[in-house]
């Protein structure tokens, strides 16, 4: 008798300390594309651990892992369990073997696994199912190409989740948000969501677009149930970048270059300002693809880029990019130019050869009178472009005056006179003669550019610089470009040029009116505005 109940003790002592640790499916075989559950089950707590299911990945498409943990007692003897549950679901049909696990030394039994061939026609018949599709199984590297899914619901849903398609070596990202209609197909109604995907490779080889997985709930007689689908694999070509091709790399169905200008005309005027606008419209590459649009140098014509505007949209299962970029002209010099044409070379992959989007060459005229500027007039010729029609230069004559010694005397005579006066009276008016300085219109000019600036009205200071030009310092043809010259300053010109973009350019730009207003008044206290208005008269 006290060897049984020595016996029976010893069992029960061994039985709480041995941990079992196994695996299990909730169904065995199942169909590809459709989940199942996983469980592991410790007999004892697992401290904090958890089971490594990375090796999981090679054949199974792995879920969510929901862990559950319990505590019982019988016979006053307390036990702990475990409980990880892992949804999975296999691509294909075949033969599989979900690993052994490993956690506080316990390990379980390895399981095979048989995966079914989900009848196509059947799978229709479901109340979930998935489309994929692709515009063209063939692209070349860094080529876009649009992938299409539509998840079908005929089920009434209360909860479900739809991935995205995985390619290896390549970029895949959602384009815009996903669309949702109903269609009706065989006799039964289902709501379509629709989701595209920019798919580009940037490896050449034969690739396989993995479908995406939906998982979810759907309401089935007052309860809810598990339901899965899977989408069918596409195969994909992707072809390398030609060896003739050098440069940018823009595989296309179609490139184009159209401009607009503003005023739409060919004649302008000195100093008029001209706006072009060129947009680059490309099908089948990204908005990040598109190179950046430059207009060559011309002598007698300043040019001003703003930031340029690019985005892509999806029409008819295609990418089409754009890339809007204006540019500030300002003729300086009269003349006739020919803009040369803007050429931007791409790769057709309809016809596997190099192409060119060409905007071809435009002839404007520039009328009007060129002033030189004040320190050095013989440069007007340097600054001329070489195909401009010189402007009709301007020929002085000669004039040979006769000595009038009447004339000399009584100019000598007024002119002791008046310096006599001058020294009588100089105390007396000295205050007078400061309120008559010879230049009080160019102080009151400057505090009117002052006012603007604390203003910060752009559009009146350059109105204001304008007037002062013409009427302070004397030009005829004022334009931003005559102040340049004659404040000779990089801070200033700087400032000045941010002022032609803000009135000009699409993009605003930030001026620093006052350091215009300080080198202006630099000047003023160097420069004596009657030598400035022979020059420039």
């Amino acid at each position: 008798m006290v060897v049984r109940l020595f016996i029976v003790l010893l069992l029960l002592v061994s039985s709480s300390s041995y941990a079992a640790f196994t695996a299990s499916v909730n169904k065995n075989p199942v169909l590809a594309g459709e989940f199942f559950v996983l469980s592991l089950q410790l007999d004892s707590s697992a401290n904090g651990q958890q089971p490594d299911t990375s090796a999981l990945l090679k054949d199974f498409v792995v879920g969510p892992t929901n862990t559950s943990s319990g505590m019982r007692s019988i016979n006053g003897q307390v036990s702990r369990n475990t409980t990880w549950s892992i949804e999975l679901m296999v691509r294909n049909p075949g033969n599989y073997t979900i690993p052994a696990f490993t956690v506080n030394g316990q390990t379980t039994a390895p399981i095979n696994l048989t995966v079914l061939k989900a009848d196509s026609a059947q799978t229709k018949n479901n109340d979930i199912f998935i489309t994929t599709s692709i515009e063209s199984d063939s692209l070349y590297v860094q080529q876009a190409g649009v992938y299409t899914v539509k998840l079908h619901l005929a089920a009434d849903l209360s909860e479900g989740q739809l991935g995205a398609p995985t390619l290896a070596d390549a970029s895949v990202s959602q384009l815009g948000k996903q669309t949702e209609n109903y269609e009706i197909i065989d006799g039964k109604r289902y709501l379509v969501v629709t989701r595209n995907y920019l798919i580009q490779p940037q490896q050449s080889g034969e690739y396989t677009i993995k479908g995406p997985v939906f998982k979810g709930r759907v309401r089935q007689n007052y309860r809810s149930v598990a339901a899965s689908a899977l989408g069918e694999d596409i195969q994909l070509t992707v072809k390398p970048i030609p060896n003739a091709v050098t440069g940018n790399w823009l595989p296309s169905e179609l490139v184009t270059l159209d401009d607009e200008w503003a005023p739409d005309k060919t004649e302008f005027e000195v100093g008029e300002p001209i706006t072009r606008t060129i947009t680059l419209t490309a099908l089948g590459i990204t908005k990040e693809q598109l190179p950046e649009l430059q207009l060559p140098n011309m002598k007698g014509i300043r040019s001003y880029s703003d930031q340029a505007d690019n985005n892509h949209v999806v029409r008819n299962n295609q990418v089409i990019s754009q890339r809007v970029e204006s540019f500030a002209l300002m003729p300086q010099i009269p003349g006739t130019y020919e803009l040369p044409e803007v050429r931007i070379p791409w790769f057709n992959v309809v016809t596997n050869q190099l192409d060119y989007a060409v905007l071809p060459s435009k002839t404007i005229t520039v009328t009007g009178d060129f002033v030189p500027p004040a320190d050095n007039v013989a440069v007007a010729n340097d600054q001329a472009p070489s195909n401009v029609t010189q402007p009709q230069t301007t020929t002085y004559t000669s004039i040979e005056y006769k000595t009038n010694w009447w004339l000399i005397g009584s100019g000598y005579g007024l002119w002791v006179l008046t310096l006599i006066v001058w020294f009588l009276t100089r105390n007396k008016n000295n205050t007078a003669s400061r309120k008559n300085d010879p230049k009080p219109n160019n102080r009151n000019g400057i505090e009117v550019l002052v006012q603007h600036a604390k203003n910060n009205d752009t559009k009146a200071f350059y109105s204001e610089l304008i007037r002062y030009q013409q009427a302070e310092l004397g030009a005829k043809n004022a334009s931003l470009e005559f102040i340049i010259d004659y404040l000779n300053s990089d801070k200033a010109a700087q400032e000045i040029r941010n002022l032609q973009h803000n009135l000009y350019g699409s993009a605003k730009q930030n001026v620093d009116l006052k350091t215009i207003i300080n080198e202006l008044k630099k000047i003023n206290k160097t420069h004596n505005s009657s030598v400035l208005n022979e020059m420039y008269q």
